[in-house]
């Protein structure tokens, strides 16, 4: 479909949107091609692609067209990933500041990360970037065709995944060629808001030529600072997570 023809159908779309989203009852599939002065068939078809990926309904007695409560729902994701940071950033804030190690707040669904490191005896530092199947600074550290690069990542699922980080590590890349050559350490843990679901995750990283401090203390900080986060998010059980995993 032409770029032009492309952008005239989701203005037209979006139009339809507008008019449902000021009706209470819904309308009927003519109401809506009147007032947004469209055919029929275009005003149906466009309804069709709405309602299949479910911005809209239509009641099977009445047969009028609503709006679904999707939109709200694309609102309140958006609005929790600012919420999630306000609620992280004193948490990544006195850890970084206390230890000197560099954290990420990663949103695998839009591989969208943010990097919290400390910049002074009393300053962090943030920056957002994005990736796709990795969080971003691994997903750009590492490439199939960059041979000399090497990743340690480290996903903690449960608490019991911290005790056992030596059998669920995983390495990319090439072995070391010698005790000099760095690869870069992640560790992370998964941060649940107050229904239990996981909506973000939280880790630990850095350049290393050892491993170990990835396979043990920035693993518990990881968890540590996933289930602190997920307190503040209202996840009741993150108090007891560990003790009873």
């Amino acid at each position: 479909m032409p770029a032009r023809a492309s952008s005239s159908s989701v203005d037209k779309a979006l139009e339809l949107c507008d008019l449902l989203s000021s009706a209470e009852r819904g309308l009927p599939l003519s109401d809506l091609a009147r007032a947004a002065k469209l055919p029929a068939p275009t005003a149906h078809r466009l309804l069709g692609i709405l309602k299949r990926r479910g911005y809209v309904r239509q009641d099977e007695e009445t047969q009028r067209y609503s709006l679904t409560l999707k939109m709200l729902d694309l609102s309140f994701r958006l609005l929790g990933r600012s919420e999630l940071r306000l609620h992280a950033y004193p948490v990544l804030r006195e850890y970084v500041l206390r230890t000197g190690e560099r954290t990420f707040l990663a949103f695998p669904a839009g591989g969208e990360v943010t990097y919290i490191w400390s910049a002074g005896p009393d300053e962090v530092a943030m920056r957002t970037a994005y990736g796709r199947d990795m969080p971003a600074h691994c997903s750009k550290y590492f490439a199939a065709t960059q041979a000399t690069r090497r990743l340690t990542c480290l996903k903690l699922v449960g608490a019991r995944d911290v005790a056992q980080s030596h059998q669920l590590v995983i390495r990319l890349g090439p072995p070391p060629a010698d005790e000099a050559t760095q690869r870069l350490c992640c560790t992370c843990a998964p941060v649940s808001d107050y229904t239990g679901r996981e909506v973000a995750r939280v880790g630990v990283f850095s350049h290393a030529a050892d491993e170990a401090p990835t396979l043990s203390g920035r693993s518990r900080d990881a968890w540590e600072l996933a289930r602190q986060i997920s307190l503040r998010l209202g996840h009741l059980s993150a108090g007891v997570r560990e003790a009873s995993a």
